[in-house]
C-alpha cells in the first residue's frame, strides 16, 4: 500500500476511506508532502477516485475513437454552355 498525503497541508492521510476527491486541474495549488499527519477533515486529493474508475471493457470502449458523421460532397459546377456567345453589338460600329 502507498501513502498518501493530502494535498491541501501535505500531511499523510491515515484513513483512505475519508479522502475528499476533487477533479484535477490545472490551477489547483498543491502543498508540499510532509511526514506528519494530515489533520483536515476531510483529507483533499485532486484526482479522480479510484472507487470511480471504470471495469478494463469499459475502459477501452471510452478511449476507442468514434466514426465520423459523413460530409456532403460539395455540388457539381455548372457544365459549361456549348451554345456560340452571344454577339458582340459594339462590333462593326462605325
Amino acid at each position: 500500500m502507498h501513502t498518501i498525503h493530502c494535498h491541501f497541508c501535505g500531511g499523510v492521510v491515515r484513513d483512505q476511506a475519508t479522502i475528499q476527491y476533487q477533479p484535477p486541474r490545472a490551477s489547483a495549488q498543491f502543498a508540499l508532502p510532509q511526514n506528519g499527519l494530515c489533520t483536515c477533515t476531510p483529507p483533499i486529493v485532486y484526482e479522480d477516485s479510484p472507487l470511480d474508475d471504470p471495469p478494463a471493457d469499459d475502459a477501452a470502449d471510452a478511449c476507442a475513437p468514434r466514426p465520423l458523421p459523413p460530409v456532403p460532397s460539395p455540388p457539381a459546377p455548372p457544365s459549361p454552355s456549348l451554345a456560340p456567345p452571344p454577339a458582340d453589338p459594339w462590333k462593326g460600329a462605325a
